[in-house]
C-alpha cells in the first residue's frame, strides 16, 4: 500500500494479479455478479466497478434486460459519499456491449448518480473502440455525452476524452473551466466579459454540464464552484 492509495477491499487473492478476473473470478457465482473496490488516488476519490460477465466465459453484454440487471446491481453497491467521487465503469474484460445494454446500464447509472447520488460522477473506463463507438453513436443522437478514459490497475486515469456530443458553447465552457478551476458562474462572467454572457446564462450552462456529469459541482458557502470531472480533454 502506498501513501496515495487507501484500499478498502478486503483480502485480495494472495497471488500475482494480472487482470480484474484474477482478483474477482474465483468469487463470482452468478451472472453479472458485481464486486467493487474503492481507493483514493492522488487528486480524487474513486470507485471502480469491473463490468464482469458470467462464469460461462461470455464477454458480451447485450440487451436492455441485462442492462437493467446491471443497473440494479450498480445502484445496490453505490453508497453515499461526502465529496466528489469518480465512479469508473471498467469494461476491460468485455469484448462487446450493445447499445441497449449501454443505454440501460451506463446512461441509467449516470442519470441515477446525477439525480440521487449527486456527488458521484460515472466515467467509462477501458472500453474498446467498438464499445466506445456504440455508446458514442447513441449519445450523439441525443446531444449527450459522458467521460471516458483508460484506467490502470493503480487507479491512474489516462487519455481522458468525451464520448458523444456537446455543442460548441458547452465544449468551450469545459475547456475554459479546465484552465481556471474551481470557478463560479459570476467569476466566469468576469473572466470573459467580451462574450456578453451574464451570470444567469453561465449558471444555466454550468447546470446543464453538471447534469450530464461533465463537471463536478461543490458548494462553497452560497457559491457553487465547478471543475471538470477529468483534468484534461
Amino acid at each position: 500500500m502506498t501513501a496515495s492509495m487507501a484500499w478498502t477491499f478486503a483480502k485480495l487473492l494472495a497471488r500475482p494479479v494480472h487482470s480484474a478476473r484474477d482478483v474477482f473470478g474465483a468469487i463470482l457465482d452468478q451472472p453479472l455478479a458485481l464486486i467493487y473496490l474503492t481507493f483514493v488516488n492522488e487528486g480524487y476519490e474513486m470507485i471502480r466497478y469491473p463490468m464482469l460477465t458470467s462464469l460461462t466465459g461470455s464477454t458480451t453484454l447485450a440487451g436492455s434486460a441485462m442492462g437493467r440487471q446491471m443497473l440494479a446491481k450498480l445502484i445496490e453497491k453505490t453508497k453515499p459519499v461526502a465529496q466528489p467521487t469518480l465512479a469508473f465503469l471498467d469494461f476491460a474484460e468485455v469484448d462487446i456491449a450493445t447499445g441497449s445494454f449501454l443505454r440501460e446500464a451506463v446512461m441509467g447509472f449516470r442519470d441515477f448518480c446525477r439525480n440521487a447520488a449527486g456527488m458521484i460522477y460515472p466515467v467509462v473506463a477501458n472500453a474498446n473502440a467498438i464499445i466506445e463507438e456504440e455508446l458514442a453513436t447513441y449519445l450523439r443522437g441525443r446531444n449527450d455525452a459522458i467521460w471516458a478514459c483508460t484506467l490502470a490497475t493503480d487507479g491512474t486515469a489516462y487519455k481522458p476524452h468525451i464520448l458523444g456530443e456537446l455543442d460548441a458553447g458547452q465544449m468551450n465552457t469545459i475547456q475554459l473551466i479546465a484552465a481556471h478551476h474551481p470557478i463560479s458562474a459570476p467569476d466566469l462572467a468576469k473572466l470573459r466579459p467580451d462574450d456578453k454572457i451574464g451570470t444567469t446564462a453561465w449558471n444555466n450552462r454550468l447546470a446543464t454540464l453538471s447534469a450530464k456529469g461533465m463537471l463536478k459541482e461543490v458548494r462553497h458557502g452560497k457559491t457553487k464552484l465547478f471543475s471538470p470531472v477529468m483534468e484534461a480533454i
